[in-house]
């Protein structure tokens, strides 16, 4: 389960933070980040590629809400991430 920019592109997700999906719907249904920027993704696939998913720094506007739901990022843009395959040509 991740959070991710409504603007990115599909091949590529800029994602803000991976979560439980319990802590997902808490973040979704909370009325602070309500709304058209960002949208709420499933995936079990390729959820730690680097060629797919790329974690963009959070700036702490929604600090509040993840304190207030007692949310726990499972990986952010400060996880380490591991380098991205080359890709065949």
């Amino acid at each position: 389960m991740f959070i991710a920019s409504k603007h990115t592109t599909p091949t590529r997700q800029r994602v803000l933070w991976r979560v439980t999906v319990a802590d997902a719907k808490k973040i979704c249904s909370d009325s602070r980040t309500a709304g058209p920027h960002y949208m709420l993704c499933f995936t079990t696939r390729n959820i730690d590629d680097p060629a797919a998913f790329v974690y963009v720094p959070d700036d702490g506007r929604h600090a509040e809400v993840l304190h207030d739901h007692h949310i726990r990022v499972i990986r952010g843009h400060t996880t380490r991430q591991p380098a991205a395959k080359s890709q065949p040509q």
